[in-house]
């Protein structure tokens, strides 16, 4: 498996992505919605959630687990809190939806929190929590996936990878925290796999429960691992509860959960506590401190979360996009297949 690599433009990967979802079922705002979130997070550096995922959404929107045209529906509402309904619509048009209520109820009465069931793969955390830090609020946003990870000790796929992000302003951009809980997402394999490389030993463990370096063992009942052994596995099931039971989408491994996401997205409105200059002046403190902190051996650079993601986004909107050459390929099969021409 080679691994040269085609560089795209952001331009030319929206364009294409859109065609491809209209292609395949979606409205022009599904497909513009949902293309943006993917090239988003190609922009920023986690091309595990970019245009990666491109022929799983058309598989599954051929197997009918994503229904193009799909209405959300509010199900419970009150003036801080709301449940959506998502009727496995496409997870992006969905979640996105869902963030710019939570950021209207907030603005109103402080704080407010949103929940989702029945929703497929919402994609990237982070683009929610900013949307509420480009509005000077705190946003949150936690959710459950498929069962892909072990609890800490076990060597069954248990727990899903169940990510967060926790986004807010200061003086110099958006400080943004967004991770799985597992070592490495799930997709991260995918683009090791992709790329034709090794994963770092303690990613995942085999189908027999041994430590591997073989991304492949992805497709054949290997485990990723929580990060942080126990504090990981705690924080997953955490996630678990808030983001399934509490939103009825369903925990992981119980009877109720079929795929997709169960969200919970929280915002809290800064100024109701304190003036939003005083604020990214306490945050922008913090920030001043760490960065002029003695370095370790090594290190260069200190860096605030939220600041690679910057850099890396400046830098391929000025350089491009590089896409794995088997990617690419699986990218082309499905346009051709679905009669796009890229």
């Amino acid at each position: 498996m080679g691994f040269k690599m085609p560089v795209c433009r952001a331009e030319y990967l929206m364009e294409i992505t859109e065609k491809i979802f209209r292609a395949a079922g979606a409205t022009n705002h599904e497909a513009e919605c949902v293309a943006r979130h993917l090239v988003k997070s190609n922009l920023v550096g986690h091309d595990s959630h970019g245009v990666l995922v491109i022929p799983e959404y058309v598989n599954m929107i051929e197997k009918g687990l994503i229904r193009p045209g799909a209405k959300a529906e509010i199900v419970k509402e009150t003036s801080t809190m709301a449940l959506i309904e998502g009727n496995w619509g496409f997870g992006q048009v969905v979640a996105e939806g869902a963030m710019k209520l939570a950021i209207q109820k907030a603005k109103k009465m402080n704080v407010s929190f949103v929940g989702i069931r029945h929703i497929y793969h919402i994609g990237r955390l982070g683009y929610y929590s900013t949307m509420a830090a480009k509005r000077d609020m705190i946003g949150a946003v936690i959710c459950n996936t498929g069962p892909i990870m072990a609890p800490h000790g076990g060597k069954s796929r248990i727990l899903g990878s169940n990510p967060m992000s926790v986004a807010f302003p200061s003086l110099k951009g958006i400080f943004l925290l967004d991770f799985a809980t597992s070592v490495a997402a799930g997709n991260k394999i995918l683009l090791a796999y992709n790329r034709g490389k090794k994963i770092p030993y303690g990613w995942m463990l085999d189908k027999d429960g041994k430590p591997t370096r073989d991304p492949a063992s992805i497709f054949h009942n290997g485990v990723l691992l929580p990060f942080g052994g126990h504090k990981g596995y705690a924080l997953a099931i955490l996630i678990d509860v808030l983001g399934g039971a509490l939103t009825g989408h369903g925990c992981t491994s119980s009877p109720e959960f079929k795929h997709g996401n169960g969200t919970l997205m929280c915002v809290i409105d800064i100024e109701s506590f304190i003036s939003i200059h005083k604020f990214k002046e306490k945050v922008n403190m913090i920030f001043k401190t760490i960065k002029e902190s003695p370095k370790a051996p090594g290190y260069r650079e200190i860096l605030i979360p939220g600041e690679p993601e910057q850099r890396r986004e400046n830098k391929r909107l000025k350089e491009g996009i590089w896409i794995s050459e088997e990617a690419w390929k699986s990218i082309k099969a499905v346009a051709r297949k679905l009669g796009v021409n890229i």
